[in-house]
């Protein structure tokens, strides 16, 4: 369907004559300046032609976007079955999540198959894809079926790939992955009763590979309080993975401090907030280049924190956090956060609003009103965390309920199209990007769509010189090149030199990979 090409900013959208309560920026106070404007380019779609839930994008060293969804069967809609645009769930289905690569800031996509002999196998997986890429530059892709989980392997940023193990662990629901050094591999799942592959426990479990995701070691479970859940992210500088936890009350990060040692034990977990209570099934967290973390959540307001989008962040290793910031404005039932992290302080922040506040916050409420994505952005994330709101897709995304359920929603024939997440990225322009499912074609599934950030603060920096210090994201040290920018750390209109950090000998790199995470129940 065509989308506006015109970009709204929040303070003077109305939709159906009630305003998206997004007010516009106060003035400055004292040492927090008020980021640049943040605008959005128009929104397109990926692919028309394959199904879209919960997407995953990650940016890969070269600049390279890459772009995964979901195949769309735990997702169907039955009663949009008969529509025509329901070919997108069976024209091309073969049991795999989707991948796709761009290699113009999402301009143009290709999409890069699995089934040819070497590269995969149908009915690997057609649920749940995670991206992880290790400090060597080689990309992993896993995905699940009901039974299985599937581990797939690219040396040629995302081009081709091999299936490096069909049954990387069995019974298992919603894994989330992430990599280190070469080949080093961390998984998190949760284990049903029976699961075998890897020692599969029943319940919330880490394993570990060695050799690039052909065997996991015992998996360990989780003996945190309160379970893990969401993505997890490596510091690659010193191997320490962290996860979040939450035990229906306490949001803490987890950090697992000598896994590349062999020990798959937390040594330490802190909170991050009280009396917590979350809309969405987990939180989205990342980390800089210098090992800053980052995390953002929903709220339904039954906790301490009123209704919306939270966001924290520790300059400790996860050790201390900052007093939760509420990141948007107005009383509208937002879901779903996610965030994407450039250089120290530089944040972006997309969820899912609604246009009217529902009842109780709740997604699954009776109705045909309209959803979109809203995004913002700080400089001020480390300190302040003073933010620029837009939203980024002017035309919605979705219409009404937004089941919350899980696969249950199948069987309550609740809408369960757009699955449970979506995800942001910052491209090597400094641009945030989002990747995310739209149902506006009104067929049985989603399509993947891609908005990227047009306007407003960069979310990477100049440097004035080289550091032969390797990264928390990439493990590699950073150079520094030329970029443009306006007074203030805006984007230029044409400058697209960004700091990039060194991938070898030569070989510039994007300074941040971000990868992303579902469980409190079960949701493929």
């Amino acid at each position: 369907m065509p989308r506006f090409a015109a970009v709204l900013t929040a303070s003077a959208l109305a939709v159906a004559g009630a305003p998206l309560l997004h007010a516009p920026a106060t003035a400055a106070t004292a040492g927090c300046p008020a980021p640049a404007q943040l605008t959005f380019a128009p929104p397109s779609y990926v692919d028309r032609a394959r199904a879209g839930g919960e997407p995953l994008v990650a940016t890969y060293p070269n600049g390279r976007l890459l772009y995964s969804s979901h195949a769309g069967t735990t997702h169907f809609f039955t009663p949009t079955a008969a529509n025509p645009g329901s070919g997108a769930f069976v024209d091309h289905y073969t049991g795999q999540t989707y991948i796709w690569t761009s290699d113009d800031n999402g301009k143009h996509w290709t999409f890069r198959p699995r089934t040819a002999p070497g590269q995969g196998a149908p009915a690997s997986g057609f649920s749940d894809p995670e991206i992880a890429i290790d400090s060597a530059g080689d990309v992993f892709f896993s995905e699940i079926n009901l039974v299985n989980v599937a581990v797939s392997r690219s040396s040629d940023k995302g081009s081709t790939w091999s299936l490096q193990n069909f049954g990387g662990a069995l019974l298992t629901d919603r894994q989330w992955m992430e990599a280190d050094r070469k080949d080093e591999l961390y998984f998190v799942g949760n284990g049903q009763p029976g699961g075998t592959g890897g020692g599969v426990v029943d319940g919330h479990y880490l394993s570990k590979s060695t050799d690039g995701g052909k065997t996991f070691t015992l998996s360990v479970a989780d003996q945190v309080g309160g379970s893990g859940l969401g993505d997890i992210r490596v510091d690659k500088r010193n191997g320490t993975v962290y996860e979040a936890h939450y035990d229906g009350k306490k949001l803490s990060m987890a950090a697992f401090r000598k896994a590349r040692s062999g020990n798959l034990t937390a040594t330490d977990t802190d909170v991050v907030a009280d009396k917590v209570d979350m809309l969405a099934h987990w939180p989205a967290f990342d980390l800089d280049p210098q090992g800053n973390l980052y995390i953002t959540w929903d709220e339904s307001g039954h906790g301490d924190q009123e209704a919306g989008i939270w966001y924290s962040r520790s300059t400790d290793a996860g050790h201390h956090w900052a007093a939760p910031v509420r990141v948007n404005t107005g009383d509208h039932t937002a879901i779903w956060p996610w965030l994407g992290v450039g250089d120290s302080g530089r944040v972006g922040i997309a969820w899912l609003e609604a246009d009217r506040k529902l009842p109780n916050n709740d997604a699954e409420t009776s109705g045909t009103y309209p959803w979109r994505v809203v995004a913002a952005a700080t400089t001020t994330g480390l300190g302040c965390a003073r933010f620029s709101r837009a939203v980024a897709t002017p035309t919605p995304v979705h219409l009404g309920t937004i089941c919350q359920g899980g696969t249950t929603c199948q069987a309550t024939l609740t809408d369960r199209r757009l699955g449970d997440y979506f995800s942001v990225d910052v491209d090597n322009t400094g641009r945030m990007y989002v990747g995310y499912a739209d149902t506006q074609v009104a067929a049985a599934v989603s399509l993947p769509a891609f908005v990227r950030q047009k306007g407003g603060p960069s979310l990477l920096t100049a440097h004035s010189g080289a550091s032969q210090a390797p990264t928390a994201t990439t493990g590699q040290p950073q150079v520094a090149i030329p970029r443009k920018m306006l007074p203030g750390g805006a984007l230029a209109a044409t400058g697209l030199g960004d700091l990039l950090p060194a991938w070898g000998v030569g070989v510039l790199v994007v300074a941040l990979l971000v990868r992303r995470r579902r469980p409190r129940r079960s949701t493929s």
